[in-house]
């Protein structure tokens, strides 16, 4: 079974690929993603001669609107490494935008040392069992004074409700816990402090849904309460109870879930 929290990092191996892309094209969608997504945008100080690297590009939505804020003498990298994400790519492409898509580990990012003008990572890390090295990485290819912007989810935050206290903890540990780095928001603040970056700005960011459909695509919450049920955590009532629980709420407009996310960025000195 595709889980969206562990299954971003094995896009190429999934039966079912089109779930990957369905979740992406959907939280793109959103005003809250539309939101830090136009924040991050500027935080880069994009000129239109800038040379930017977009990190884990995915369908490249993103590298498309920031090609879009460029001149032509501009030049956009973006690379993930998922080859159906980049082959996604390459078809949304509007051939017009001066991007150049690719495939690449993070961790061992085939760039020279201070090639580009910024770089920008989005939801990225979460989905990397080793994010410092990835993060590293990232800022070594920007030059000096160029700028780094990252935005991630901390799935410690992640709340849902209503039920009871100890199942609605489970699920929502369950869910944060299967990303390889799930905790990733928290430790984004250090990360550029490490890298000696500077002018760091730290924007918490909440998203909350009221709509029980929506919340069970983009946070897998039916999928996820079969993975407690296997894994011991909770009976088949309880899931069941739980799950029968958020629809009656959601009837009677009383369900609500929410994470927090953090934009992060800094100029490498």
């Amino acid at each position: 079974m595709d889980y969206l929290s562990s299954g971003f990092s094995k896009v190429n191996s999934s039966h079912d690929p089109g779930v990957f892309i369905s979740c992406l094209q959907t939280l793109s969608s959103l005003p809250y993603f539309q939101g830090y997504k136009k924040k991050s945008f500027q935080l880069l100080e994009i000129k239109e001669d800038s040379k930017i690297l977009e990190i884990g590009c995915g369908l490249g939505q993103d590298a498309i609107a920031l090609s879009q804020l460029m001149g032509n003498k501009g030049v956009l990298v973006a690379f993930d490494s998922s080859r159906k994400m980049i082959e996604a790519a390459r078809k949304g492409d509007n051939e017009t935008a001066p991007i150049q898509f690719c495939l690449a580990d993070g961790c061992r990012l085939p760039f020279g040392d201070g090639v580009f003008d910024g770089a920008r990572a989005d939801r990225v890390f979460q989905h990397i069992l080793d994010p410092r090295n990835a993060f590293a990485e990232m800022v070594r290819t920007v030059r000096d004074n160029g700028r780094v912007v990252v935005y991630e989810p901390d799935w410690g935050t992640f709340i849902i409700s209503p039920g009871e206290k100890e199942i609605c903890s489970t699920m929502a540990q369950i869910f944060g816990d299967t990303f390889p780095s799930g905790w990733i928001g928290r430790k984004l603040p250090s990360f550029f402090r490490e890298e000696g970056l500077e002018d760091i700005q730290i924007n918490p960011e909440t998203f909350f849904t009221e709509n029980l459909n929506l919340a069970i695509q983009i946070f897998d919450l039916v999928k996820n309460a079969q993975r407690a049920l296997d894994m011991g955590y909770v009976s088949e009532s309880q899931a069941d109870d739980w799950l029968d629980g958020l629809r009656e709420a959601d009837k009677k407009g009383r369900f609500f879930c929410s994470y927090t996310g953090f934009l992060v960025s800094g100029k490498k000195p």
